[in-house]
């Protein structure tokens, strides 16, 4: 085993050896990137709420026997707590091309004693994903990467099984949300924008590249769950081998405007060319649902567990209470109260808009964000008193 600082931790209902963050610090902060096999303690939310997803995933489509692919594993953490907190699986494939990282799992994999559920490899991601192709497939792949999951994209929808569900996270989220722009034509081949809600076109243009990849092998894909956690996206849909649902998710890819003078925001359906082009524009993006309401509220939520840490179990009850609002952008308190010269607690603004007798939720996206399908105008004027 490679000689360099090493702690035991626990997470979830498995224990594992990782490097030792304190020795790697930048910045008076501890760089999971710059240690000898990448392991970032922040990501639990992620891992959590994956579990959850995917036993929902299991009972939801009544599988059993499932295999799971992780082709980016890192210590194995993910891969291991998958081995012991999901229900019906039977194998998890775990990958990792670092030598060092290949040891460390294997390592993690005996002392939880699950060597004969874990399939533990040293390859090139894409290599792995292309030998699983070739080998019959798997139900599960998760594509968690440090940056950009865009280069795993078309191989990870080649091994997917019909009816598969495949995870994605990207912690690129400033390049998708608008702050690079450039860099997300070039790397998504979607221009983003500044909007009130360029968090939300962000995600929306992280699942149409999944989709524009998965519509040229005609296939169809559908969004389970999508959500924003501090420096990454996470997006877990539901690929169909069926030129059928390939139709369905070509009518789910468009644009999305935004008017300051009006306030009003919404989508614009037409690929690759949008139907109306009056407005300032952002995309190809996703214009369908970001989640599966009655998913989330029948299967997901049932998964989240006691022992998942507080925020994840904080982020799982955002987004349950978000997926009933409507399919249109999230607004900002600021956007209604920019005149007031004062701040409005977001609570007060779904009030009077629930008042009126619309629907208004609260966006996980953004601190001040709510989603409604009132005009944000009108509720503006209310709230200035004219």
């Amino acid at each position: 085993m490679s000689d360099y600082p090493k702690v035991e931790i626990r997470e979830g209902l498995v224990s594992i050896i990782v490097p030792d963050l304190s020795k790697y610090i930048v910045g008076n902060r501890p760089e999971p990137a710059h240690a000898p096999v990448f392991y970032n303690p922040r990501m639990e939310v992620n891992r959590s709420l994956s579990i959850a997803i995917i036993n929902g995933y299991v009972n939801y489509t009544g599988k059993s026997n499932i295999i799971i692919c992780e082709p980016l594993s890192g210590t194995g953490v993910r891969a291991i707590r998958y081995a012991r907190e999901i229900n019906g699986v039977s194998k998890v494939i775990s990958n990792d091309i670092s030598e060092r990282a290949y040891e460390l799992i294997r390592m993690n994999i005996d002392r939880n004693g699950l060597s004969d559920i874990i399939n533990v490899h040293k390859d090139d991601a894409n290599n792995l994903l292309l030998r699983i192709a070739r080998e019959g497939g798997c139900d599960v792949i998760d594509i968690d990467p440090f940056g950009s999951p865009q280069p795993f994209i078309e191989n990870s929808l080649r091994a997917i099984r019909d009816q598969g569900l495949l995870c994605v996270t990207a912690t690129d989220v400033g390049v998708l949300s608008g702050k690079y722009p450039i860099k997300c034509v070039r790397r998504y081949g979607a221009l983003p924008q500044k909007f009130p809600y360029r968090f939300e076109v962000g995600i929306r243009i992280l699942i149409s590249t999944v989709a524009r990849y998965a519509l040229s092998m005609d296939y169809g894909i559908r969004p389970l769950m999508s959500f924003l956690d501090g420096h990454y996206y996470r997006v877990c849909m539901l690929v169909f081998k069926d030129r059928a649902y390939a139709l369905e998710t070509l009518r789910n890819i468009g644009y999305s405007y935004y008017r300051p003078s009006t306030l009003q925001r919404g989508f614009i359906s037409g690929y690759p060319i949008p139907g109306v082009n009056r407005y300032r524009l952002s995309g190809p993006l996703w214009i369908g649902n970001l989640w599966d309401a009655e998913f989330l509220m029948n299967y997901f939520m049932k998964g989240t567990r006691d022992y998942f840490s507080s925020r994840a179990r904080e982020v799982a009850g955002l987004i349950g209470e978000e997926a009933l609002g409507p399919n249109i952008p999230y607004a900002l308190t600021t956007e209604v109260g920019r005149d007031l010269g004062r701040e409005l607690p977001i609570n007060d603004v779904i009030s009077i808009i629930r008042g009126l007798g619309y629907q208004a939720v609260r966006s996980h996206f953004h601190v001040k964000g709510f989603r409604t399908n009132a005009d944000l105008l009108r509720i503006k004027e209310i709230i200035m008193g004219k």
